[in-house]
């Protein structure tokens, strides 16, 4: 990727990246905020990348030497601070070591030293302390980008000196179009969307997640076969459903998607069929009117079952109710 393609949703915070090189109001320090998954490195790194950019530009041009070398790993002018010896936390010697040593040391090309800080919400007050100076008197060429997850966890005298960027959950259609524009089929695309609670990154391993598109064809045949049952063959279904225990709120859903998706039919993708006479037309519009309030009642009886669920009331009672209540 040469610079901010493939990150849709985010053309705010992209814009204010490129206008600030564009005029030459680069901050030393900035913080990208966000979820595992957000995708707050890759808008860091395509950031890093145009600033060590030889052509200049607003973004990464992908060819120069500074940016194959970026995507090697390699660049002689970016530093990755992580936490030593197998720890979770990055600490006063880390901080010591990897930036307060190479801040002293001029770039080795490029115009910054960029120190680039993943998981930067894991810094012990000690570390950021430690960091401080750097921050508040940084060197002209010394940028830092913090990602984190939690801004609750920097204190407050290296907060106030960052230019912070908070990375909101995207809306579904803009996880479905990259999606797409990754090469995922657009139905996959819609329902990872929908189950990714704005997170891409979740967006992504739903997609490629076989225990879960297993567990929405269980959703898809259960809510098609449940009024073809009778009422002891129904029950049985309990015993189906009981592997997917732990992860039932979630089944749900899938049941709800899939009455949602079968509203959405009734309510607007029938009516090319409307014949025009007035009562076949008004007789239409009442059965319609019936089928629709039938699957509210199926909406009705799901979330009764979350909730029941929620307040951890016996499993299999609460699906018996369920699927009895779906299959009126």
């Amino acid at each position: 990727m040469a610079g901010y393609e493939g990150m849709a949703g985010r053309e705010g915070i992209i814009e204010a990246l490129k206008r600030t090189k564009r005029h030459g109001k680069v901050s030393h320090a900035y913080i990208f905020e966000g979820p595992k998954g957000s995708g707050k490195r890759d808008l860091a790194s395509a950031f890093a990348k145009s600033l060590q950019c030889e052509a200049n530009g607003d973004q990464a041009c992908g060819e120069c030497i500074s940016c194959r070398v970026f995507e090697s790993g390699n660049h002689p002018d970016i530093i990755y601070v992580a936490p030593a010896g197998g720890t979770k936390s990055i600490g006063v010697d880390d901080v010591r070591e990897q930036v307060n040593r190479n801040m002293g040391i001029k770039p080795f090309k490029y115009r910054y030293k960029i120190f680039f800080v993943d998981n930067a919400s894991t810094m012990t007050p000690a570390a950021q302390n430690a960091m401080l100076k750097n921050v508040e008197e940084p060197e002209e060429y010394g940028i830092f980008l913090f990602m984190a997850d939690n801004l609750a966890a920097f204190l407050p005298t290296v907060l106030s000196r960052c230019v912070v960027y908070k990375l909101r959950p995207l809306a579904d259609s803009a996880i479905e179009k990259q999606l797409i524009d990754l090469g995922t089929d657009r139905e996959k695309a819609r329902l990872a969307a929908c189950f990714a609670q704005g997170n891409l990154g979740r967006a992504k391993e739903i997609t490629s997640s076989e225990a879960f598109m297993e567990m929405r064809g269980e959703a898809v045949r259960l809510a098609q076969a449940v009024r073809r049952l009778d009422i002891p063959e129904l029950l049985m279904q309990t015993l189906t459903l009981e592997k997917y225990k732990d992860q039932m709120q979630q089944f749900l859903d899938l049941l709800i998607l899939w009455y949602r998706d079968a509203m959405v039919v009734k309510s607007t993708g029938s009516t090319d069929r409307m014949i025009q006479q007035d009562k076949t037309s008004e007789i239409y519009s009442e059965a319609q009117a019936t089928e629709l309030k039938c699957l509210q009642r199926k909406f009705d009886a799901i979330w009764d079952a979350k909730k029941n669920l929620a307040r951890n009331a016996n499993f299999q009672l609460a699906m018996e109710a369920m699927l009895l209540q779906l299959r009126q």
